[in-house]
């Protein structure tokens, strides 16, 4: 992925350098340049005690986060060499070679940054927020944390009234891909709880995060970090891996959304953005490969109007336990739906007024579904469906006659 991301990053911050996209669309190039220059943020968070520091131990494969780290805010990023960086109270930082040491920890510090050379972590980062204190205190922690996080990790034995009262404050666009993790699944399963507490938590769930994982938490560190093989049927069981896929997954669909959008943003506004930062290196002639012949436009008009009929019953799929489909799944679907009709219709030949008139509506539907998307609502999936409703009307109207009766 960071193969693919680098030419994206250089290309759009060289558009932005010469400011060629437009000024209502300048500030969004440059928050997706953020995104796309960084990792993804992974808060991991909970009360004491709840599991936290084993879950990111079971994340990265290996025991780097010591048990009884007092430190309320531990980050795990990449770096050349393996160090720790500690905040102290009074501002001052201290560095240090190799990892976290609960023995060496300075009383003082209040945060830590370890480094490591995982390549995993260049994608994402973990950090380990400990909800310590009174319940203004942890609010204010979790205030913090909505500010810069993309995802969170909340692990809890129960989720209990006090820690429902917290999340209530973190904004819809990040509960839309956040986890609520039950931890320490096997002991209360061993005491006869854990399905009951499942049952009862299904309802939050369904309103307040993407979706609910009991972890064993110790049988799925085991099964990753104990010799060189990975114990796939403990890591299996113990539910770790479940938990692992869908996070990632939820990491590359952020990071393949803003690449798209960025790309978007650069065929529109920047076409010759590439030509800026890149020296082509010319390569020896060819023979020269026959070109198929180019479509009409009837048959390009034929093709879209198929992508969106075809596209149609994708729209409202759900992902498996969920009721009906998310706004923000609707919204991602309908951008890329409309990026690839836009991308279609540019291959029919100029010259055709009625033709430019459809080409010019689908690139401004696209670009309008990019901005629904940071909307993320109800509203704002419906906006985007309509767009595309009224895209195939307009290009089911041009379709010859005898084209539309052959598709139906």
């Amino acid at each position: 992925m960071t193969s693919q991301i680098e030419p994206v990053v250089r290309q759009l911050q060289a558009a932005l350098e010469r400011r060629q996209f437009p000024t209502e669309w300048q500030q969004w190039g440059t928050r997706l340049l953020d995104h796309l220059c960084k990792p993804v943020q992974v808060a991991v968070m909970g009360l004491p005690g709840s599991g936290k520091s084993t879950l990111i131990n079971m994340m990265l494969g290996r025991s780097v986060v010591p048990r009884g780290s007092w430190i309320p805010v531990v980050e795990i990023a990449h770096g050349p060499q393996e160090r720790t960086t500690y905040e102290l109270e009074d501002g001052q930082c201290l560095r240090c070679a190799g990892g976290l040491d609960a023995a060496q920890m300075p009383e003082n510090a209040i945060r830590a940054r370890l480094e490591l050379t995982d390549p995993g972590l260049t994608r994402q980062n973990f950090v380990e927020i400990g909800l310590q204190g009174g319940f203004g205190h942890q609010m204010s922690m979790v205030n913090w944390v909505v500010q810069w996080a993309d995802i969170i990790v909340w692990c809890t034995e129960a989720f209990e009234e006090g820690e429902a009262k917290l999340w209530a404050s973190v904004p819809d666009e990040i509960k839309d891909h956040s986890f609520l993790v039950l931890t320490m699944a096997d002991r209360q399963m061993m005491r006869g709880v854990l399905q009951e507490r499942i049952e009862a938590l299904e309802p939050v769930v369904s309103e307040e995060f993407l979706a609910l994982y009991p972890i064993a938490t110790e049988q799925a560190i085991t099964a990753r970090c104990a010799g060189q093989d990975l114990n796939e049927a403990m890591w299996k069981s113990s539910g770790g891996m479940e938990l692992f896929e869908a996070l990632m997954r939820q990491v590359n669909n952020g990071r393949t959304a803003d690449m798209d959008q960025a790309r978007m943003l650069l065929n529109r506004f920047a076409p010759d953005a590439g030509d800026l930062v890149e020296t082509v290196v010319p390569e020896p002639p060819r023979a020269k490969a026959a070109k198929p012949a180019a479509k009409s436009n009837d048959e390009v008009l034929s093709d879209a109007l198929e992508l969106l009929r075809s596209s149609a019953g994708k729209l409202l799929e759900v992902q498996d336990g969920q009721g009906e489909p998310r706004p923000e799944d609707v919204l991602e679907k309908c951008v890329g739906i409309a990026t690839a009709l836009s991308e279609l219709l540019q291959q029919a030949g100029s010259g055709d007024l009625s033709l430019e008139e459809v080409q010019s509506d689908a690139q401004e539907s696209a670009e309008m579904m990019m901005l629904f998307q940071l909307e993320k609502d109800e509203d704002a999936a419906v906006d985007a469906v309509t767009l595309l409703l009224q895209l195939k009307k307009e290009i089911a109207d041009k379709v010859p006659e005898e084209e539309r009766r052959i598709q139906g």
